[in-house]
């Protein structure tokens, strides 16, 4: 069966081995070889330990669904995020420790967030009293979904007590999914301020908490590692940037519907232009709106008590009809159905 265009992204080898080294490690403390999550995906666990190696998304997803598989139900998404440091983001991390503020940190990751290979992006929402990061998986498996978050808000965790100090504790996490059967595993990594069946996967921190000093801020040795950051980052930058930022400003305006004079108005340029460009990438706008709705649509989905209407308008279908026909378009059944799965997977 032929490639569709909404998959042309996924074959992209843009994925760092960090993750997938940690989650290896992490599978073999539990009796899962690494060898084993590996076999037949093109590389080994020692081509994992190279630094410039990349592997496709769709590499990833099939070693993470194979640890999901091997070690169910478990929080093996929790587990890989606290075992990160702050160094596992490579010359990113150094980056971040020399940064003036927690603001300046956040806006650093999510500028240069490409350069580290993850299978979820971030944005920071600011307030005046609570400031989110929020966090979106690329990849449209629901299974997968959970696990990026997971390892997400873990590693943010990690990173954050890492540059301010173990006393970092944010307001609350919010999660799209439901609950899960090790509930208290998040409440012993993450911490006791869950909230879970929500609108958006986010960390909720006090607005104040952006202005905090970072201890190890260094105006010359952040000058110089920037540059060298940006020197690293600007071959993946030209691949990728254009359609992290088409997928974010659909992202942002979702519910409203997104339409693409609006998008390549924000982009500063013509909507003409913004299709040749997207044609560049082997995408078109509507392809990669629709893998944008798809992969929110499995997060949704997660939530066995969020009506199908509400996911509707989520999406910017005008009606639950409209969402159920381009959901079977994408995956080959229903919304109910595919939640159905989920959630008899979850009880499994």
């Amino acid at each position: 069966m032929p490639s569709t265009p909404i998959d042309a992204q996924f074959d992209l080898a843009l994925v760092s081995p960090f993750l997938l080294q940690t989650l290896a490690e992490v599978a073999g403390d539990k009796g899962v070889s690494g060898e084993r999550l590996c076999r037949g995906l093109g590389f080994t666990v020692e081509e994992l330990q190279d630094p410039a190696q990349r592997i496709s998304y769709r590499q990833a997803a099939s070693m993470i669904q194979r640890a999901l598989e091997a070690l169910p139900e478990r929080g093996l998404g929790l587990w890989v995020g606290h075992r990160n440091v702050l160094g596992t983001l490579g010359l990113l991390g150094h980056v971040l420790s020399l940064c003036k503020t927690l603001r300046d940190a956040f806006e650093t990751g999510r500028r240069f967030q490409h350069t580290t290979g993850g299978i979820a992006v971030c944005n920071l929402l600011e307030g005046p009293d609570e400031s989110f990061v929020e966090v979106e998986c690329r990849l449209p498996h629901a299974d997968i979904q959970r696990f990026a978050v997971e390892e997400f808000f873990a590693s943010l965790l990690v990173y954050n007590r890492a540059l301010i100090g173990t006393a970092f504790e944010p307001l609350r996490f919010e999660f799209t999914h439901a609950a899960p059967s090790y509930e208290a595993e998040y409440r012993r990594l993450l911490g006791p301020n869950l909230h879970f069946g929500c609108l958006h996967n986010r960390m909720v921190i006090a607005s104040h908490c952006l202005d905090l000093p970072l201890p190890g801020h260094q105006p010359v040795a952040l000058r110089q590692a920037l540059n060298l950051l940006e020197a690293e980052s600007a071959q993946a930058r030209q691949q990728m940037d254009l359609l992290e930022s088409v997928e974010r400003a659909i992202l942002r305006d979702l519910s409203l519907g997104s339409h693409i004079d609006k998008v390549a108005a924000g982009l500063n340029m013509s909507s003409r232009t913004l299709r040749r460009r997207l044609g560049e990438h082997g995408m078109t706008f509507e392809a990669l709106q629709d893998q944008v709705r798809r992969t929110r649509a499995m997060s949704l989905l997660n939530n066995p008590d969020m009506p199908l209407e509400r996911i509707a308008e989520a999406l910017g279908y005008s009606d639950v009809r409209g969402f159920r026909r381009a959901f079977k378009r994408w995956t080959g059944q229903s919304p109910s159905a595919c939640r159905d799965e989920a959630v008899a997977s979850a009880q499994g």
